[in-house]
């Protein structure tokens, strides 16, 4: 407010020093009622920024926090993939190890002269397990290799032929041909098969 306007209104020169001080008073309560609003502002203001702040760093942190995870999942799951297919394998490896092993038991049994020499004709997929783990068809298979290749088996010794039995026909008038086992021969029997006829007697009892 300016002198010159209050001089304009009528108003002497005490009247104007009371207005401009009053003026002057009621313009520094309104500036320092301002003042404390915008302190107050800036204050919730810096409380904002810094309440962002925190939020921004909270997310980075759960940011990386799930990037950690991710990776400590995908770690987790490539352990949890190679040790089942290790597993796998070694499972494969000890049933190829069984397999071999059967064969070659049953290739021993079947007479073969050498196992090793044999192996590579053996039709290994036509063998296969039960849910036990007993082998089924080993035994077909083992036989066709056999037929195949005979010459890598031990022939099968043949049976022995059984003796025949010694046939006695008794001497006499000639008319009696029943053939006599001596071992089923009485003593009196012998003893007239030796006194008749020496040579047969001979014959049969020297064997």
């Amino acid at each position: 407010m300016e002198r010159e306007f209050l001089e304009k209104q009528g108003l002497n020169a005490d009247q104007i020093k009371s207005v401009m001080e009053q003026f002057g008073k009621d313009i520094n309560s309104l500036k320092t009622a301002n003042e404390t609003k915008l302190n107050d502002l800036n204050g919730q203001l810096e409380t904002y920024q810094q309440q962002i702040s925190e939020r921004d760093n909270q997310l980075k942190d759960l940011s990386k926090l799930t990037k950690d995870n991710e990776e400590l999942s995908k770690k987790f799951e490539d352990a949890q993939k190679t040790i089942t297919d290790n597993d796998k394998k070694f499972q494969s490896q000890l049933l190829q190890q069984r397999k071999s092993f059967a064969i070659e038991q049953a290739l021993t049994k079947a007479g073969s002269y050498n196992n090793k020499a044999l192996m590579p004709f053996v039709d290994m997929d036509r063998i296969s397990t039960d849910d036990k783990g007993n082998f089924l068809h080993l035994d077909d298979v083992i036989a066709d290799v056999r037929e195949a290749f005979p010459q890598g088996f031990k022939s099968a010794e043949p049976k022995p032929e059984p003796k025949p039995v010694p046939k006695i026909v008794p001497t006499g008038n000639g008319s009696n041909d029943i053939e006599t086992d001596p071992a089923k021969m009485s003593y009196e029997e012998s003893v007239k098969l030796y006194n008749e006829n020496p040579s047969r007697w001979r014959q049969l009892f020297s064997k």
